[in-house]
């Protein structure tokens, strides 16, 4: 009688849960940006309307204003398959002092979450508004001028904004030393030399991510850019179908067990000027 997951479900059951928690507790950008939950049997691909601005009219009394067109488009976010694949030996697992599984799935979710969140940070670069230079440090007054960049955009509420490590860095040392004397750092800048997050800036809350890709580089030399991003939810959407998947399968032979943890996910740029990217030097 073949292995399965029904007889040796009592060996897995942890292997899933701690996949779970660790992808949802480590993913940053679905709580970030716009998430659709998408349900199973409904294609792979998902559509998203995006609305038109509407502008309102002063009404004259006793009289019908003229009808408001609200033409649509609509963006398309493709679902496709990611995930970790293990093969545990009978030896090792019954050898370990530790939870073998257990490990293993928490090792499965992070690399999940990882994989979702450099998915979504690698649209960054699709945004048309830029802010910064390539191979130079970013400043704060970069931070500023996305967030003003997005506030003429009528973008309102919360915002945030993902850096890469070394852009993060030169935001810390700034706010750190303001002006170039310790005594007048402000709140946040003491703010930041106490705690691991940066706090908020103009509305925009920091976040630091070495998933950030630091691939940019369009002009001679060779020096390497991140391009990091100030954006509001409604800039990306996310799409997940149902949660993380486990299938095992026994290989008697090899006397071991085969593991495959799979998410299906997508993620697309929704809505264009909702988003400014931050570019700057990888190495400053």
């Amino acid at each position: 009688m073949a292995n399965n997951t029904t007889i040796n479900s009592e060996l897995f059951t942890k292997l899933l849960a701690e996949a779970q928690f660790a992808a949802y507790e480590s993913s940053v950008a679905r709580q970030l940006v716009t998430a659709f939950d998408y349900p199973a049997n409904a294609g792979k691909v998902l559509q998203v309307p995006v609305y038109t601005a509407v502008t309102a009219a002063g009404l004259t009394e006793g009289s019908a204003p003229s009808a408001a067109d609200t033409n649509t488009t609509s963006v398309d976010i493709t679902l496709g398959e990611i995930g970790t694949y293990f093969q545990v030996t009978d030896f090792l697992r019954d050898s370990a002092e530790r939870d073998v599984m257990a490990e293993l799935g928490a090792q499965a979710g992070r690399a999940i979450a990882e994989k979702m969140d450099s998915d979504v940070f690698a649209l960054f670069n699709s945004f048309s508004s830029s802010v910064g230079t390539e191979d130079s440090a970013i400043t704060v007054d970069n931070i500023f001028e996305a967030v003003a960049a997005l506030r003429a955009n009528k973008v309102v509420g919360p915002l945030a904004c993902v850096l890469g490590p070394r852009q993060a860095l030169q935001v810390k040392k700034e706010l750190y030393n303001a002006g170039g004397t310790i005594a007048s750092s402000t709140e946040v800048g003491n703010a930041t030399l106490r705690g691991y997050y940066i706090g908020n800036l103009a509305g925009a809350a920091i976040y630091e991510s070495s998933l950030v890709k630091s691939d940019l580089d369009t002009d001679t030399d060779t020096e390497l850019n991140m391009v990091g991003a100030v954006f509001a939810p409604t800039a990306i959407g996310h799409a997940m179908r149902g949660g993380i998947e486990m299938e095992t399968q026994r290989q008697a032979a090899a006397r071991a067990t085969d593991i495959m943890m799979t998410a299906v996910t997508g993620q697309a740029i929704l809505q264009n000027s909702h988003g400014v990217k931050i570019v700057g030097s990888a190495s400053d």
